[in-house]
């Protein structure tokens, strides 16, 4: 248990050591999500969103701003990849932005199964009672939480665990990962959300400057998730490799 408490106190650590670091090391690989954020927020203040809790409420739902806003999601799912992958680059050689060091058939297969169990129960809305779905989709996303590691595998590159070994004994690092993504994501998506609030009414001036400090935020949040998968997978690599 001891060895247990010490493997996650180090692991968070180094989290959030990795992820203040990167914006030092790599901005831009942070750069992919802080650019489309504060392109959000450019529209967002031209449009008075931050006006008043009406304009906010308003132009919060317009497909202006959600046009916007799926073009920063998927910046930030980039920007995941791209600072974890990183930090593998750093530690094991290689360059973090070349794709030839991509294992692209891990990396796909990985994207394929997640998205096929996130819409397995997708047919049954509307047959089958929400609760009991709602349910069933977290259940399904714990049973299957090792093939993150099989994607951030051929992210990284490295073969060296089987998808079968991941399945059979990654459990422990799946708990772990899961714990790093939570610790790095929580704290500042709640000030991402509390910015927002603070802007609404505030003079030109002050928005300006609450939405460029949270597109920077945007940024860390990024980079620290980033570093949370680098360090499960790690820690689940370094364990499960076969030795020679």
């Amino acid at each position: 248990m001891r060895g247990v408490v010490r493997l996650i106190g180090q692991s968070l650590i180094d989290t959030y050591r990795r992820g203040f670091l990167l914006f030092a090391l790599a901005p831009l690989a942070a750069m992919l999500v802080i650019l489309p954020e504060f392109a959000q927020h450019v529209v967002e203040i031209q449009n008075g969103m931050f006006d008043s809790r009406a304009g906010a409420h308003a132009f919060g739902n317009s497909q202006l701003r959600w046009s916007f806003g799926y073009v920063k999601l998927a910046g930030l799912a980039l920007a995941y990849l791209a600072c974890a992958r990183f930090w593998w680059a750093r530690e094991h050689g290689g360059r973090w932005w070349w794709p030839n060091d991509i294992a692209w058939k891990r990396l796909l297969g990985g994207f394929l199964l997640i998205a096929l169990v996130s819409a397995s129960t997708y047919p049954l809305r509307g047959h089958v009672p929400d609760t009991w779905l709602d349910g069933a989709d977290i259940a399904l996303s714990l049973l299957t939480l090792p093939l993150i590691f099989y994607l951030l595998s051929g992210l990284f590159g490295d073969t060296s665990v089987p998808l079968t070994t991941m399945f059979r004994r990654s459990w422990p690092w799946a708990a772990l990962i899961a714990l790093l993504f939570a610790v790095a994501f929580v704290p500042p998506q709640l000030l991402h959300g509390l910015l927002h609030k603070w802007a609404i009414g505030q003079s030109r001036a002050v928005v300006w400057l609450l939405m460029t400090i949270d597109s920077l935020l945007i940024g860390l949040l990024a980079s620290l998730v980033g570093a949370a998968l680098f360090v499960g997978y790690s820690a689940m690599a370094t364990r499960l490799r076969p030795t020679a």
